[in-house]
């Protein structure tokens, strides 16, 4: 049987050709709408982008170069001149096509001890598919916000013996370029300086970049020699920022020493009985060496000090006040020079010592070695009343049971007057940073190889600090092993500083 024949049809690929590219033309009327709005959507995302970073850049230069000028109206000028740069430096003219782009940087005390900087920009981003719909361009914008707290500082610096030369130019120029990254007539800056006594260099105040008394030519003036009495040149410190009184400011002391505390300022009770200790140099009582121990008879001292026969108190044995010194750790015997003026008369003044009126009849009068022929001990507590023991007790000496003073810590060997002073220095940190109300924090630089790493963090309450409390705010204590280094410690200090301002 025959096949029918076969009918003529059409070919279902160019069929299927033809359908495709109706399909494709008709998807394209929306393919490139959404493809340009992704493009040009990305390029707006990469113009806000850029325009963010550039106003966070420019608000942040602002706040941290608002100490450029002596006046306030040339530090707004000089830091929003600053800004600006920062901003342009960070979007670049033209950037992907824009136009009309400027920042506005205003500077506005928000609330009281702190100024907050915004920088803000608008600016036309160009659009390119978007055109075909008649968008040739977008309004876009972006703000930055910092916030610039005021800081109260005092510098607290070791003008002894051992800073001198080489060691005491690099602190001053270092100091002086450190004041000078602060705000005149915002920010407060004063200046502790010590040796055995301790100088009140420059009372704190906002114009301290004064070209008639400013802080960088109190700083040119120290001169470094004497013994070191870290405890009371930091306690006078904390009382610096205590007479202040701003909690809404950032309060901050700034310590800078080379070695281990040598002195203890306190009042010293006078030896009424003879008793057996070390000699000193500077007596023949123990064949006029300090190597051995034997009796002294009891001291003649007497207080004589503003007052007269009849007064009651005339010719007792009251204590005297003053500043003892000694050599330094793990030193048993030696002399310990004293009793010294524990305020210095200026900023370059030696080691007085205290009042001859105070010195009727007292051995110390005629050899720096000789204090201990007088004074009887060292007492509990120094005179700004903080204990003598603590951290630093482990090698500290004491009379013996059946001494006359049993129990008393001795004053008659340098290791006990150094363990003693690292004893108040670390009280008195503790004490700042325990304020109640200040958040006083410490900075400390140690130079070279005498200085304990572990007191001077714990009294800057340093992240590695054996007694750190997160609690607090910590400070940071920066290691300077050579002079060379001192102004790279300056500098990790003030950006520190700073950061905690914004």
């Amino acid at each position: 049987m025959a096949m029918p024949p076969l009918q003529p049809t059409t070919p279902k690929s160019a069929r299927e050709r033809g359908i495709a590219v109706m399909l494709t033309a008709f998807l394209l009327v929306f393919t490139i709408p959404a493809v340009g709005l992704a493009i040009d959507a990305g390029v707006l995302y990469l113009v806000r982008s850029k325009l963010s970073s550039a106003c966070d850049a420019a608000a942040l230069a602002t706040a941290r170069n608002l100490n450029l000028g002596l006046t306030l109206e040339d530090q707004r000028a000089n830091a929003i001149a600053r800004g600006t740069a920062f901003f342009n430096a960070n979007f670049p003219a033209g950037y992907l096509g824009t136009s009309n782009v400027s920042p506005i940087i205003d500077i506005a005390q928000t609330t009281l001890n702190t100024l907050t900087v915004t920088a803000s920009a608008t600016g036309n981003a160009n659009l390119y598919f978007m055109r075909l719909l008649g968008n040739t361009a977008q309004l876009t914008s972006s703000e930055g916000r910092a916030s610039r707290r005021d800081v109260n500082i005092i510098l607290v610096l070791d003008r002894s013996g051992s800073m001198g030369g080489a060691p005491c130019t690099a602190m001053i120029n270092s100091s002086k370029t450190f004041a000078n990254m602060f705000i005149n007539g915002r920010d407060r800056m004063g200046m502790i300086t010590y040796g055995a006594s301790v100088f009140r260099a420059y009372p704190p105040t906002t114009d301290f970049k004064n070209p008639g008394s400013s802080i960088l030519s109190a700083i040119d003036l120290v001169t470094c020699t004497g013994w070191t009495n870290t405890p009371t040149a930091y306690w006078n410190a904390y009382q610096e920022l205590v007479a202040l009184n701003q909690p809404l400011a950032l309060n901050m002391i700034v310590l800078f020493t080379d070695g281990v505390p040598t002195s203890v300022t306190a009042r010293y009770p006078i030896r009424t009985v003879a008793d057996v200790r070390y000699g000193s140099w500077h007596n023949n009582l123990c064949g006029g060496g300090p190597s051995g121990e034997c009796t002294f008879p009891k001291s003649p001292c007497r207080d004589d000090n503003n007052r007269v026969p009849s007064d009651p108190l005339w010719g007792t044995f009251a204590p005297k006040m003053g500043v003892v010194s000694g050599g330094g750790l793990n030193v048993t015997t030696g002399d310990t020079p004293g009793l010294v003026e524990p305020v210095a008369t200026g900023p370059s003044s030696g080691e007085p010592l205290i009042a001859a009126a105070q010195r009727t009849d007292c051995a110390m009068s005629g050899g720096s070695g000789r204090l201990r022929e007088d004074a009887a001990y060292i007492p509990a507590q120094d005179v700004n009343g903080l204990n003598t023991t603590g951290y630093m007790d482990s090698g500290l000496l004491r009379f013996h049971a059946t001494h006359p003073y049993a129990g008393q810590i001795r004053v008659d060997s340098p290791n006990n007057i150094a363990r003693v002073s690292m004893n108040l220095s670390d009280n008195a940190a503790a004490a700042a940073r325990n304020h109640p109300n200040l958040g006083i924090v410490t900075y400390a630089i140690g130079l070279g190889s005498g200085v304990d790493h572990n007191l001077l963090r714990r009294m800057s309450n340093d992240l590695v600090s054996p007694i750190y409390d997160n609690s607090k705010v910590n400070g940071i204590y920066v290691h300077a092993p050579t002079t060379a280094q001192i102004g790279a410690a300056y500098a990790r200090i003030a950006s520190e500083i700073l950061r905690l301002a914004q």
